[in-house]
């Protein structure tokens, strides 16, 4: 079933694409019909508590900062807690990272502001992680302009330029949420950045 329609320019409440944030950088050109739309999928990671096995492929000091690869290969970028001892790391390690993420969605119905109240609560979740230490939060909007049930996705609206991305929601928890969406609703995600109070040297690797 699809729900679609064509809406005007977004507005300022929307800050951002629902994705666009958290992706690699990708050129697209401005899509002529929907078959043409990129379709996006795991743009919006899920909360977790995660103990990763992995090797650690980039170390930045400075802002401590230490980059994961697991045995699919996908990068993970983590800020060290303060129980973290990185001079006890270096690139090309073996390690067990015990990592946190947490993901807030909020719905506002089309002409109600998004509730600031409830994005600032969310913001300020995160500085409670574990260690005790601030992390980076990161604040995306979207304009829902089509709903396919069938398919699990959603159309937002990119109001920096106006174009329309079709994103795949591959999470069950997700997907049974989707009906609930309307047209015309405005999503917005609080995401903080992943949190690592732990990066020990693996007794065993499975690489």
């Amino acid at each position: 079933m699809k729900r679609r329609a064509t809406l005007p320019t977004v507005t300022a409440t929307a800050v951002g694409i629902l994705c666009g944030a958290l992706l690699a950088a990708v050129t697209v050109p401005h899509p002529a019909s929907a078959q043409s739309r990129p379709v996006l999928t795991n743009v919006i990671p899920e909360s977790a508590a995660v103990t990763l096995h992995a090797k650690i492929t980039g170390i930045d000091a400075d802002k401590r900062k230490v980059t994961l690869a697991g045995r699919s290969g996908t990068p993970v970028s983590v800020m060290a807690g303060p129980a973290v001892r990185l001079e006890m790391l270096k690139v090309g390690d073996t390690v067990d990272a015990q990592f946190y993420r947490s993901v807030a969605f909020m719905v506002s119905q089309p002409g109600t502001p998004v509730p600031e109240d409830e994005v600032q609560q969310a913001v300020a979740r995160p500085a409670e992680a574990p260690g005790g230490i601030g992390v980076q939060v990161t604040r995306l909007s979207g304009l829902v302009v089509g709903i396919d049930l069938g398919a699990n996705s959603v159309d937002l609206v990119n109001p920096n330029g106006g174009e329309v991305y079709t994103v795949s929601v591959t999470d069950p928890a997700r997907q049974a949420k989707l009906p609930s969406l309307k047209v015309g609703d405005t999503i917005t995600a609080v995401v903080s950045e992943a949190i690592a109070v732990s990066i020990e040297p693996a007794r065993k690797s499975w690489f």
